[in-house]
């Protein structure tokens, strides 16, 4: 069960807010986007557009930011790319699920996805796909929410209660209704884990979109690794999901489980 403590940040003496609304800056870019203003990132990081231009300023100084031009907008600098290198650089795992992924990615003419938790999402890390003329167009860096998406739901599942509690209280941060999404996400990933061995989303993440998902730990390594198949449900049915393409998940996952690799 999710506890219910929602105590302020503020509270914790070792909290430094200072840099965490910097890290909140930085999070809140998403692929698609070309650059933010000022008051964009102010908006979605619920922050006043003052301290946005000073943070903004400070991340610029430092090579995080970017800006093409005096107020202008900003955009994600070469630190931030030094620091994902250096993090999927060490995920080994990558390399070796790559061509299980891709052999199954080529059966269901579908996308495959390993993923991390980041904040409220998934952060995919590792994306291959067939040669299908419908499939999913995601790639490294894309986000999928954790209440709706199978990925999503299979990260909660896996999540130890500690790591549940510190999402609830994030979710908690944004609106109540975000914590519900949390609870609901979760209790369908344990329905769906129950009754199929996996996490799935039919149209609840996005009308025309199916998947299923799961959640593994390598050996030695206690890391909640997710991945997920899916792809536009015209090409991937409910039936198809979980009768020919479950049972092949389940068995790369084992493999994965194997694998001695972080």
């Amino acid at each position: 069960m999710l506890s219910s403590d929602n105590s302020p940040a503020g509270q914790d003496r070792y909290f430094i807010t200072a840099l965490s609304r910097g890290l909140d800056v930085l999070a809140c870019f998403r692929t698609s986007d070309v650059s933010l203003t000022n008051q964009q990132i102010a908006d979605r990081c619920k922050l006043p557009k003052s301290t946005v231009t000073r943070i903004a300023y400070t991340l610029v100084k430092r090579g995080f930011l970017v800006q093409s031009e005096p107020g202008g907008g900003y955009a994600l600098g070469s630190a931030t790319l030094a620091l994902a290198s250096s993090i999927l650089g060490r995920m080994d795992i990558r390399q070796y699920a790559r061509p299980l992924m891709q052999e199954l990615a080529d059966f269901a003419g579908a996308t495959l996805s390993l993923g991390v938790r980041d904040r409220l999402s998934v952060i995919y890390t590792e994306v291959v796909r067939s040669n299908a003329m419908l499939t999913l167009m995601q790639q490294v860096g894309s986000r999928v929410p954790l209440a709706t998406s199978a990925i999503g739901r299979a990260y909660l599942v896996g999540a130890s209660q500690a790591e549940l509690n510190a999402i609830m209280r994030m979710a908690k941060e944004l609106d109540d209704s975000a914590a519900e999404a949390i609870r609901e996400g979760l209790a369908h990933g344990k329905r769906d884990y129950d009754e199929y061995g996996c996490t799935t989303s039919f149209g609840e993440w996005q009308p025309d979109v199916n998947g299923i998902a799961m959640t593994f730990r390598t050996t030695g390594n206690n890391t909640v690794h997710v991945i997920n198949c899916g792809g536009p449900s015209a090409n991937l049915s409910k039936e198809f999901l979980l009768d020919e393409v479950r049972p092949r998940l389940q068995a790369l996952v084992k493999k994965l489980e194997e694998s001695p690799l972080a």
